[in-house]
Formats: C-alpha cells, sequence, structure tokens
C-alpha cells in the first residue's frame, strides 16, 4: 500500500543510524546526562520547530533508552516488528499496529534492525489537541476521553492505546498521507496535517472496541503531585514518608495510588527503578555497585532480584545480551 518514494525515505540511513551502525551502539545526539537524570524526558525543541505536528523516524540498529515526553506520540510500525516497554508493560508491535502514547508515560524500544521501521507522530500541546475537536464530533469513548485527558493539566497521563490496523486500510492510508505531508517541506501543511489527524483520530474512534486500550481516567487532582513526586524520588523514598509529606494514612494513600493507577506504590517504584537501571547500563561505564546507589539499593542482591522479577534474567546477563545485541 506504501509508495515508493515513502520507502525509500524511510529505509535510507540518517546520519544517526549511520553512526550506530558502525559503532554498535546507542547515539546520544541530544546530549542526555543520564547520570544526573537516568529517565530523561526529551526536549521539545527538537522536534516542534516546523509545526505543532511533528513526524520523525525511529533510529535504527540500537535499543532506544527509557525516556518520557512532555508531548503525545503516535507510535507506526511501518514495517517489521519492535517491543516496546510502555511503564514496564512489554508490548509487542507488528506491521500496521499504532500505539497512542499519553504525555509523562515512560517508554522504552528494544533494538531495532534494517527492516524495523518504526514512525513517531509528536503532538505538541493541549491547543494543538483542542483544535481537533474543531474537526471532530466529540462523543463519549477512549480514544476522546484520551484526548481530553491528554488536555488537562493537573491529571496523570499514564494510558495508552494499542491498534491493530491490519484491517483497516483507510487508517494507514491516512497515516501515510500524513508521514508523507510530515516529510515534505511544503509552507502550508501544517493545517493539511491538523486535518489529515483529524481524520484519523475520527476513524480509529469507530473501530475502539477491537483494540487493547490501557486506559485509568481519575478526576482526583491531588494525586498528581504525589505520582509526580514518586517519579523524581524513587530512589530514595518510602510509602510512609511519602504519606507524611504530603499528609494521608499510609494504607489510605496505597489504595489511592493502586486504585488510580492500576499499581501499588512498589510496583511504581521498582519499575523505575529497573528503567533506570536499563538506561545506565546502555548509556554509562557505571559498574553494578554504582548503578545499586545511583537506583536507591545498598546491595546489588536487590538489583538481581528486580532484574529477576521483572526480566527473568540478572544483571550481568543483560549487560552480556545487550553487548551480544549490538553485533547483530
Amino acid at each position: 500500500m506504501s509508495s515508493k518514494w515513502l520507502d525509500n525515505k524511510l529505509f535510507c540511513l540518517n546520519d544517526v543510524e549511520k553512526l550506530q551502525k558502525e559503532s554498535n551502539g546507542n547515539v546520544n545526539y541530544m546530549d542526555l546526562n543520564f547520570i544526573k537524570n537516568p529517565i530523561p524526558k526529551m526536549p521539545m525543541y527538537n522536534f516542534f520547530q516546523n509545526g505543532d505536528i511533528a513526524i520523525t523516524k525511529n533510529n535504527r540498529f540500537s535499543y532506544v533508552p527509557a525516556h518520557t515526553h512532555s508531548f503525545i506520540e503516535l507510535n507506526y510500525m511501518y514495517h517489521g516488528t519492535c517491543t516496546q516497554y510502555i511503564n514496564g508493560e512489554r508490548i509487542i508491535m507488528h506491521t500496521n499496529d499504532l500505539i497512542l502514547l499519553d504525555k509523562d508515560i515512560v517508554q522504552q524500544i528494544d533494538y531495532t534492525s534494517q527492516d524495523d521501521i518504526i514512525v513517531n507522530i509528536l503532538i505538541k500541546d493541549d491547543n494543538t489537541i483542542n483544535t481537533l475537536f474543531d474537526y471532530i464530533s466529540v462523543s463519549t469513548n477512549e480514544i476522546t476521553q484520551f484526548l481530553n485527558n491528554s488536555a488537562r493539566i493537573n491529571t496523570l497521563h499514564n494510558n495508552f492505546i494499542l491498534f491493530n490496523l491490519s484491517n483497516n486500510d483507510v487508517s494507514v492510508r491516512l497515516i501515510e498521507s500524513l508521514i508523507i505531508e510530515g516529510l515534505d517541506s511544503n509552507r502550508l501543511r501544517s493545517k493539511t496535517m491538523n486535518l489529515i489527524l483529524s481524520a484519523l483520530i475520527l476513524k480509529l474512534s469507530q473501530s475502539i472496541e477491537q483494540e487493547y486500550v490501557n486506559f485509568v481516567k481519575t478526576n482526583d487532582d491531588n494525586l498528581l503531585p504525589i505520582i509526580t513526586y514518586i517519579n523524581k524520588n524513587f530512589a530514595n523514598i518510602s510509602l510512609a514518608e511519602l504519606s507524611q509529606k504530603f499528609g494521608y494514612n499510609t494504607n489510605y494513600l496505597g489504595n489511592k495510588i493502586k486504585n488510580a493507577t492500576g499499581r501499588t506504590f512498589k510496583e511504581l517504584v521498582e519499575r523505575r527503578r529497573l528503567s533506570a537501571a536499563q538506561n545506565l547500563m546502555i548509556k554509562t561505564n557505571c559498574t553494578i555497585s554504582e548503578i545499586c546507589n545511583l537506583v536507591g539499593y545498598q546491595n546489588t542482591s536487590s538489583l538481581f532480584r528486580l532484574f529477576k522479577k521483572y526480566l527473568q534474567t540478572t544483571p550481568s546477563d543483560y549487560k552480556k545480551q545487550l553487548k551480544l545485541t549490538k553485533k547483530r
């Protein structure tokens, strides 16, 4: 279904991909400081210099370390397969799969090779989201709830929706048209992209019942600073300390967090520590002991248990596997 022009454009190696292929490693082209912030936030200025909707290609021949961002992202699997981790949940994507990600989600992508093409559709801010509703008749479904939730400032942003578009030719054509417009230098492309994206959202809304939804909606504005505090202080925070800081009974706050996020306080902290530890292994020369200190463990056995629990491997074996994957 894709055009030869789009194939040539997306399969062509860019400068970062050439470096990653030559070095067998992840190129830190944004100059992110992983020691200071093991799970960095992607800077917006890198993406939105030409409009409020940006199209980028995932750089192949490496991992994408765990990161967050302050904008909505749609990942489209144009060709091949990939494994992503969304807030620690393992998601395997195949050709024509699309994943819609809320702000502040922790995203991580395993190694992608020559044939694995992921295209990122990035939506800058709340004004862009509100503009979409100018073209869409608002009805209550998971996508409109998702967009409404993402446009709110004082709320949790930990949602995602996965679509399989293998039998949805119209949506695939809309996505490819959006990509082509985004890669074009036409000065009028912004309005065209808004129209195409609105049509895509409308089309996806009609088939939402068939898709995989991870959506937790909460109107409790008091919870956002609590989750933000956990995310920033995962290396040295306990539920008791958190409860004291925000003036809650410990059991009450634990239940409040579980009801809003679907995960316990302990699991939220552990998954943050795991993502941070993985990044430090990928992006730094820190020893296992140093990584333990940076993510909040006093000994290596705690890190060992963490990796065994979530990855079914050990830190040392994970590091060896990284080296083997780089040689592919």
